[in-house]
C-alpha cells in the first residue's frame, strides 16, 4: 500500500488461472442469484474471474466479520454497487469493492468508509485517442503535459473514485478529473459537484501490462470547488 492511504485500508491480490476447473468449494459460498449470474457469462474466462474473485471476497469478509462466507448476503444501491446487508458481528462496518481484468483480480476493505478499486490491462493495440473525447473532462483535455497521467492509469483512478462513491461509471467519467501532482503515487481530483464528498486516489502497484488505482472518499471541509490533493 502507497504511503498516505487511510488506516484500515486493505487491498488484496488474486491470480486467476483462467483455463482450470472452477472448484466445488467455491461454488458452494456463491449465493443462489450468483451462482444463476455466474452460468449467464458466456466466455469461461468471464465466469472464472466472477466466481473466484466472488468467492475470495466473502472469505475475506467472513473473516473480518467471523460469520459464515456463504451466510453473507448482499444489496445493491441505485447504480449497482454491492454493500452488506445486516450485520455478522458487533462491528459490522466493512466497506468493499472489487475489480477484475485480464487474468487479475483486486479486493479492496475498508472500516473506514467507502472505497473504490480498479484494474485495467493495458492492450497493446488499445487506441486511447479515440475514447478521449468520450472520457476526459475539459480541463484534463487542456492540462500541460507534466500533470496528464497515462492514459489506463488516469482511467483506472477515475473509475475507482467513481466506485467509491457508488455512482454510475460512464454518466460521470468527464465529470471528474484526474491529475498528476509534482510527485509521488497520488493523484489530484477535481469535480464540480458539490453533493459529493472529497475523494482522494493513488496508483496501486500492478503486475507488468496493468493499470490499477484505489480511491476513498474523505470528510467535507466546505461547499467551495473540490481540489483534493495528497
Amino acid at each position: 500500500m502507497p504511503d498516505g492511504t487511510p488506516d484500515g485500508a486493505e487491498v488484496f491480490g488474486l491470480r486467476l488461472d483462467l483455463d482450470s476447473p472452477l472448484s466445488d468449494t467455491d461454488w458452494e459460498v456463491l449465493s443462489e442469484d450468483e451462482g444463476a449470474r455466474a452460468l449467464c457469462y458466456r466466455q469461461y474466462a468471464d465466469q472464472v474471474r466472477f466466481v473466484r474473485t466472488r468467492a475470495a471476497l466473502r472469505r475475506l469478509l467472513a473473516e473480518r466479520l467471523e460469520c459464515s462466507a456463504a451466510g453473507l448476503r448482499f444489496v445493491l444501491n441505485h447504480y449497482g454497487k454491492p454493500g452488506l446487508l445486516g450485520a455478522c458481528a458487533a462491528d459490522p462496518v466493512l466497506h468493499f469493492n472489487v475489480s477484475h481484468a485480464g487474468d487479475e483480480a483486486l479486493i479492496a476493505l475498508s472500516r473506514r468508509g467507502p472505497i473504490g478499486v480498479d484494474i485495467e490491462r493495458r492492450h497493446p493495440l488499445f487506441d486511447t485517442a479515440a475514447l478521449e473525447s468520450q472520457v476526459l473532462s475539459p480541463l484534463e483535455l487542456h492540462a500541460s503535459l507534466p500533470e496528464r497521467p497515462e492514459f489506463l492509469d488516469r482511467w483506472s483512478a477515475k473509475e475507482a473514485a467513481l466506485k467509491a462513491l457508488g455512482v454510475g461509471v460512464s454518466q460521470y467519467l468527464q465529470q471528474l478529473s484526474v491529475l498528476l501532482p509534482p510527485a509521488g503515487d497520488h493523484y489530484r481530483l477535481q469535480s464540480e459537484h458539490r453533493a459529493w464528498p472529497r475523494l482522494a486516489a493513488c496508483r496501486l502497484p500492478a503486475p507488468d501490462g496493468y493499470a490499477a488505482a484505489l480511491a476513498w472518499t474523505q470528510p467535507r471541509i466546505n461547499h467551495e470547488f473540490i481540489d483534493t490533493t495528497i
